[in-house]
């Protein structure tokens, strides 16, 4: 899982009391059609269902309203879908002790401010805690307790992930909420970031080839699409290369939803002081043109969009912004930001953006590790794309549907 963090003061916010589970531990288990990156397997697992309730409702209120029944939940489609019912089991904090052997620290994925991500394994069919090595790798995230913000971010993450399937989105099997304790269970991506891939932090890691590049833009191109197009509009607002996890065959998938909210009605514009939340800033945005205006401007520097950073207003389209940021790292291998390049040439859009325009120029800025793989004429194709992306006004770059069928077209000359 993506493993960046942040911290905050010790309280909970607020207005709705944390939801009793009395009379849950006796529930019994009931069978599940659960999708993983290669095939579909019946599971068994407690599945959280309730009545109709309004998108703006807390997922306090959902939580107060929990009860079990026998639910079967086909492929997410290719497209998507928005889900009208909350699918995730419940699992108490002893479940994931055991399945992270007691939080060993030889299980431990990453950590920080937030709080810290382990590896843990369940069993396929119950999804009850095993020894390590066998049954399911699951990430679960589990939060400092003295993080205010961490508490938010959790909860709204929790919010997010429980409405939408996609399989271009990280699939969120479950959660704990067991006294001061908060923790996400999501599946286990085994191929990591797209960052340690790109960037090699580790030796061992495979090379992408152009093909492989390709496939992981357009998969991730599409899930942003599907949130774009959701009725919420959902705005990632930390698209970034490190946010986009690779599964064993090198399916992508978006990471890292963290602190969202309801969008505004259209026509209006939604003022809100945002916390610091390197485990996700995805927004749920007003519809049409509207945008939100922030009083702090959050995000990554290098993949944030120029009008969130100088006014404020965060659209959609800043989320294909960052997806261009993204596009540009693929086709140089190269980071958004490093200061160990030459002065000049740290900050990569504003020092390889008028090189993309020329195809010769192109060539001197292409990975070297992928010479060879691609087509001059798919090169070239991808980086007007990117360019398109990297508009300064959110208005003239391409909405991530026309992204999505321009990578299948590219791949289409590739192929």
């Amino acid at each position: 899982m993506g493993v960046c963090f942040s911290s905050g003061p010790t309280q909970h916010s607020s207005s709705l009391d944390r939801p009793h589970y009395s009379g849950y531990t006796n529930c019994k288990n009931v069978g599940i059609t659960k999708t993983t990156s290669s095939s579909t397997e019946n599971r068994q697992f407690t599945v959280i269902a309730s009545g109709s309730i309004d998108d703006e409702e807390s997922i306090h209120y959902l939580l107060r309203r929990v009860y079990h029944r026998p639910l079967r939940l086909p492929l997410p489609p290719p497209d998507g879908q928005i889900l009208k019912w909350p699918n995730l089991k419940v699992f108490d904090f002893e479940e994931l002790k055991s399945a992270t052997n007691n939080f060993r620290s030889d299980t431990l994925l990453g950590e920080g401010g937030f709080g810290r991500v382990y590896k843990g394994w369940l069993d396929e069919d119950t999804l009850a805690p095993t020894k390590a090595g066998c049954g399911m790798v699951v990430a679960i995230k589990w939060l400092n307790p003295e993080s205010t913000q961490g508490f938010d971010q959790w909860q709204t993450e929790l919010n997010i992930m429980r409405r939408f399937s996609h399989p271009n989105l990280v699939n969120l099997l479950g959660y704990c909420w067991d006294d001061d304790e908060h923790l996400l269970v999501y599946e286990f991506m085994p191929k990591g970031s797209l960052d340690n891939h790109l960037f090699k932090r580790n030796r061992n890691l495979e090379l992408l080839s152009w093909n492989t590049r390709l496939k992981i833009a357009i998969g991730v191109a599409r899930g942003l699409a599907f949130l774009h197009a959701s009725e919420n509009n959902v705005i990632h607002r930390d698209f970034k290369s490190s946010n986009i996890l690779l599964d064993g065959n090198y399916n992508p998938k978006i990471s890292d939803f963290g602190l969202a909210t309801l969008g505004s009605s259209e026509g209006q514009s939604h003022n809100y002081n945002p916390e610091i939340s390197d485990f996700g800033l995805a927004k749920l945005g007003p519809s049409g043109g509207q945008s939100h205006v922030t009083t702090r401007v959050m995000g990554t520097y290098g993949y944030a969009a120029p009008e969130y950073i100088a006014t404020g207003h965060l659209y959609v389209k800043s989320d294909v912004y960052g997806f261009g940021v993204v596009l540009l790292e693929i086709l140089t291998g190269m980071r958004a930001l490093d200061t160990n390049r030459p002065t000049g040439q740290q900050n990569l859009v504003e020092w390889t953006k008028p090189l993309l325009s020329s195809k010769k120029k192109l060539k001197t800025i292409m990975d070297a590790k992928i010479v060879g793989q691609y087509s001059l004429q798919a090169a070239w194709q991808a980086a007007q794309l990117t360019m398109k992306c990297l508009q300064s006004i959110p208005e003239e770059r391409p909405s991530m549907k026309d992204v999505v069928e321009a990578l299948e077209a590219i791949e289409a000359i590739q192929n």
